[in-house]
């Protein structure tokens, strides 16, 4: 997880302390992120309950992002940082963030951009992701945390807006995105990538700060909408066409 990335990102929300937080395909980096930023009443959830001691008791769920056992609204908002792409569908997954969520939601996920792409087919960016998996003994942090390293899912800037748009069509979502740029630091990446990452760090930030969308980090800040489209209207607690829109 990239802190200072996600850290801003929700920090920008100017959120109240007391507000109530899911974080999905979540560890100890999150519960420690939300926590030192000051949120006091957070829900850490995962498939892997190797991360349940780490956390207060009170505040661990095993969930699938995928398929959340929470009611419709449950939390004020909801936050993942690069978890998505471990979910066999990171589209389901972002929508059950969306159901659950009464405000919004944050994602801190991979990009797609030009830049991107040819660092993957220049061996500097994964499609897969292996090194989670090698980071667990082999034994799990790919797939749906199985050991089968998971496809590196990047999204763009229109598909997240397809998605939710298709989800909920009664109003339109309120979306912003927030770019950033983040180089391979870790040992697990490889001596020839971290290297490559420090010579190529000042033309990438150059690059990145002339156009932001081809950082290779994506924040979503997804809110729910708040009015009707003009063709609908409020019926028996849901929505019905509007016989009296006329386009």
């Amino acid at each position: 997880m990239d802190r200072t990335f996600a850290a801003a990102t929700l920090q920008s929300l100017d959120l109240r302390a007391d507000t109530r937080l899911l974080a999905v395909c979540a560890g100890t980096d999150d519960w420690e992120l939300l926590t030192g930023l000051g949120f006091t009443d957070v829900v850490v959830s995962n498939l892997d309950e190797s991360f349940s001691p780490m956390v207060p008791e009170a505040v661990w769920s095993h969930q699938d992002a995928q398929s959340l056992t929470f009611e419709d609204r449950s939390f004020d908002w909801v936050f993942v940082s690069e978890g998505l792409h471990h979910c066999r569908s990171p589209h389901r997954a972002l929508l059950e963030m969306y159901r659950v969520c009464r405000v919004g939601l944050v994602a801190i996920e991979a990009r797609d951009s030009a830049l991107v792409r040819l660092a993957v087919r220049l061996g500097m960016a994964d499609s897969f992701e292996l090194a989670a998996v090698v980071d667990q003994g082999g034994r799990s942090g790919g797939l749906d945390n199985t050991s089968v390293p998971n496809h590196v899912y990047r999204w763009t800037e229109a598909e997240v807006i397809k998605t939710l748009r298709s989800y909920d069509p009664t109003g339109e979502v309120r979306v912003e995105f927030r770019h950033g740029l983040r180089l391979p630091t870790a040992d697990a990446t490889g001596a020839r990538r971290r290297w490559a990452g420090r010579l190529a760090r000042p033309a990438l930030a150059a690059l990145c700060a002339i156009s932001r969308r081809q950082g290779n980090q994506l924040a979503i800040i997804a809110r729910r909408p708040t009015e009707l489209y003009p063709w609908l209207r409020p019926a028996d607690g849901g929505v019905e066409f509007n016989p009296r829109y006329r386009a």
